[in-house]
């Protein structure tokens, strides 16, 4: 029986969103009393923008050793693919 919740799809997925949530959750705690927008502008003024993204890639390695332990391989990939796009675009922010 093909299990629904082990595929590459659904990897990439959860490792996507999981940085983008704890990205937001970092800038937040970082500017508590700014808005958004102000603080989005004013990281990647400051160019730390690239810094606190990798720092959002974290839960990845939580949601990777979920997927393994749960015996869901393809998963598991799919965020250790999501995982090195996102340093694939730290990589390339650092860079400009």
């Amino acid at each position: 029986m093909k299990n629904r919740f082990d595929n590459t799809l659904l990897g990439v997925v959860v490792g996507i969103v999981a940085t983008i949530i704890s990205f937001f959750i970092i800038v937040k705690y970082i500017y508590p009393f700014e808005f958004y927008d102000q603080s989005l502008r004013s990281l990647w003024l400051y160019i730390i923008g690239p810094k606190i993204l990798s720092l959002g890639a974290i839960p990845n390695l939580g949601f990777f050793f979920l997927f393994i332990y749960t015996n869901k391989l393809k998963s598991a990939r799919g965020v250790l693919g999501a995982t090195i796009f996102i340093a694939v675009v730290v990589f390339v922010l650092k860079l400009v």
